[in-house]
């Protein structure tokens, strides 16, 4: 039997009405949770973002959000190779966090929407492709890949799966970079009247200075026993199998090209993506890059002085 036209314009209202009229059959007031309306400081169930972050040491312990009951996000699970790093991650996030020391176990998990990766970028890849194969959507710490060709799969692949995917760069996504707003820049420049070819100048002091020395490799390492909190195979996961040393870990990864790429991967992203923005150049990618630096280490990264990137219309950035 098929519904009648009043059962299939039923509206809020009179379904209210209904509910309230079932309930007084039992003599009892109908009473339904402050949380699953929503409302100030509350974020109904249907709204709430629940979300796992997977590596949490610097960076990431920044972003295990403490869970606080009715608002969103809802921190659902922490992984880290790292049990001291994981139970510090644990003890934020609260009630209703489990901790995994595996990555692959949290792609199992149903109930979680989002994935965090703040693990070190020779990661970034591999658990982004397999998230978004297994249907989450991503935020990520930059740089967004070690290479570019793992960039560009990986890109690839989350828009063949239909996942949504953030890197964390806010130069671009806030109101100010520089000596005025991203977005006002941008729209300067694409009006045409400060002409073209543009040459943009980032200083030192925009943030590269103090990165330069402090993300770079050191080429006399001694190998040491690897710390009993720390599984180290994990942790390298797709690198090449090098002998332990803290200087390749834990806060002083990016400098050796096994893991990252020094300070202008890391600072790059910051500082170089809305430059890129500004001048109107995420389609393309520059045809020349001149690098004034000394010979560079096969492991180590070393420092360099200058860097200027030549587009295909004359644009600069130094």
């Amino acid at each position: 039997m098929g519904r009648t036209d009043d059962s299939e314009h039923l509206n809020r209202r009179d379904f209210a009405k209904r509910v309230v009229a079932a309930s007084s059959a039992f003599a009892a007031p109908l009473i339904i949770p402050r949380h699953v309306w929503g409302g100030p400081n509350y974020t109904p169930p249907s709204e709430t973002i629940t979300r796992a972050v997977i590596g949490t040491g610097g960076m990431g312990m920044n972003h295990v959000v403490t869970n606080v009951k009715g608002q969103t996000p809802v921190t659902l699970a922490v992984c880290d190779v790292d049990s001291g790093h994981l139970a510090r991650a644990l003890e934020r996030a609260g009630e209703g966090c489990v901790a995994y020391s595996d990555w692959r176990a949290v792609l199992d998990r149903q109930d979680i929407d989002t994935i965090h990766i703040a693990t070190p970028p020779h990661w970034h890849a591999l658990i982004g492709i397999a998230a978004a194969q297994a249907g989450f959507d991503l935020f990520s710490e930059k740089p967004f890949t070690r290479t570019i060709h793992e960039g560009q799969v990986y890109r690839d692949t989350v828009a063949r799966y239909g996942r949504m995917l953030q890197i964390n760069t806010h130069g671009r996504f806030g109101n100010y970079y520089g000596y005025g707003a991203t977005r006002a820049l941008e729209k300067l420049v694409r009006s045409g009247l400060l002409g073209t070819p543009l040459t943009v100048r980032v200083g030192r002091r925009q943030g590269f200075n103090w990165k330069i020395r402090e993300w770079s490799g050191r080429t006399n390492l001694t190998p040491q026993a690897v710390p009993s909190e720390l599984d180290y195979d994990l942790w390298l996961g797709p690198a090449p199998v090098k002998p332990y040393h803290p200087h390749r870990v834990h806060g002083s990864f990016r400098g050796y090209w096994d893991y990252d790429g020094g300070g202008l991967t890391d600072m790059g992203q910051h500082y170089l993506d809305p430059v890129q923005y500004i001048l109107g150049k995420d389609g393309e990618a520059p045809v020349s890059v001149d690098i004034d630096a000394d010979p560079q280490d096969s492991e180590a990264i070393g420092t360099w002085r200058r860097m200027e990137f030549t587009y295909a219309d004359g644009c600069k950035i130094v």
